[in-house]
């Protein structure tokens, strides 16, 4: 299999995995950064810890290294546009339009999210056109009441 097909099937292989949806945020300083991403997992629960892959252009990137702080926010079924204004091309300050974007100490995270996991970055990871960031989780806010956007075969599924 030539390196093209290769990388067509692998996108489809991908598109059959349904995920849940986040938006991972950082700020520093007054630069503030956010991103919808499908490449957030869990690895561990002692202590709980995170595990974020970002592509190496997007521009949350130069916020994050190791000691860095960032949130996960996973998104709730009710907060797809969110997801899409943070996976377009416009990017700065357009992302935070909305006013359930709040500041907690280092952090910048959305309330009206499902889950919102605090991490401090302790460990990365350069995998090709993306940097693997692992971090300890600091702090959790739920809202348990509510259900998770998921993706899948290539569109939000509610």
């Amino acid at each position: 299999m030539d390196n093209l097909e290769l990388k067509k099937s692998f996108l489809t292989s991908m598109r059959g995995i349904t995920s849940t949806v986040c938006v991972i945020s950082a700020k520093m300083n007054d630069v503030r950064h956010a991103m919808t991403a499908t490449s957030a997992i869990s690895i561990s629960i002692d202590p709980p810890t995170m595990l974020v892959s970002v592509n190496k252009e997007a521009s949350i990137h130069s916020l994050m290294n190791k000691n860095s702080f960032f949130c996960i926010n996973v998104l709730s079924e009710s907060q797809q546009d969110l997801a899409e204004v943070c996976s377009n091309s416009e990017e700065g300050e357009s992302r935070f339009s909305n006013n359930s974007w709040k500041i907690k100490e280092s952090f910048i995270y959305n309330e009206q999210s499902m889950s919102n996991l605090f991490c401090q970055c302790t460990e990365t990871m350069d995998q090709s056109t993306h940097t693997i960031f692992i971090g300890t989780v600091l702090d959790v806010n739920n809202n348990p009441n509510q259900k998770p956007l998921l993706y899948g075969s290539g569109k939000y599924q509610n």
